[in-house]
């Protein structure tokens, strides 16, 4: 009787295991793409499955949110190595590609990797910055792009690194601000900032950019009454949220992944 039970527990802790680890899953599946730039068959993950608990991670805390912090997400040619989020890689503008192949000469990955995914995001990031600056993109971009590289440095425990990127990601976010209203609401901005304050250090900068993000409203002009509304309600949220963080003992830059 007694070992019945023992069994019968032992399979009901695997269960809520399986259970849990379903419910939290994000999954991926293999597809073929070809390079634009040097014509290379590679296999790629697509994404298969996620839910919106991925806004519940503790990448919010970075204003970056999956696929960005999956190994999936920087795509890696096996033979001339241009790299670039998933996204956009077979999206290249033709007239691009030129540039790009004087960007990418000399590139070499060290390493025998069967997987673009066994590469260190790190190294993937180096790369796609080459590719990315042939490619005419705004603050914006390159804000969430340096975002995105400070949370792998940091994941990769390169911390000089990860700050460098940090501090490059909220000089955009403070020129955004200082600059004519573009497409990022200043709400947003606000909490950007206040964010890489954070990671970087300075806990009192960031508290006083989370309050300016709490009194600014939140308008994108793209999105109608009701998912402004949703947006304020949101990023207040999170803002009033962070503020707690910080001034309590589980900051978000001391959380893991």
């Amino acid at each position: 009787m007694r070992r019945t039970r023992v069994v019968k527990c032992v399979a009901l802790f695997f269960s809520v295991v399986l259970f849990f680890s379903t419910v939290w899953a994000t999954t991926w599946a293999d597809r073929e793409f070809v390079c634009p730039v040097c014509k290379t068959k590679n296999t790629f993950g697509v994404v298969a499955s996620y839910g919106s608990y991925i806004y519940q991670w503790p990448s919010k805390y970075q204003f970056i949110y999956w696929p960005l912090t999956d190994e999936h997400v920087v795509y890696s040619c096996k033979n001339c190595y241009l790299s670039l989020l998933m996204w956009d890689y077979d999206k290249l503008p033709p007239e691009k590609i030129p540039a790009i192949k004087d960007a990418l000469n000399g590139t070499r990955i060290e390493g025998d990797y069967k997987r673009y995914t066994a590469i260190p995001m790190s190294v993937r990031l180096d790369i796609a910055e080459k590719v990315y600056a042939q490619l005419d993109k705004d603050d914006e971009f390159w804000c969430e792009f340096y975002r995105v590289k400070g949370y792998h440095y940091s994941v990769e425990n390169n911390q000089p690194k990860a700050d460098e990127a940090r501090k490059k990601a909220l000089e955009l976010a403070t020129r955004q601000l200082s600059g004519k209203p573009g497409t990022v609401p200043v709400k947003e901005l606000w909490l950007i900032s206040g964010a890489m304050k954070h990671f970087l250090g300075d806990d009192k900068g960031a508290v006083g950019d989370l309050n300016t993000a709490l009194k600014t409203k939140y308008e994108n002009k793209k999105l109608d009454k009701e998912q402004n509304r949703n947006g304020e309600n949101n990023l207040s949220a999170l803002a009033k949220e962070y503020i707690g963080k910080i001034q309590g003992p589980q900051k978000p830059r001391l959380m893991k992944e």
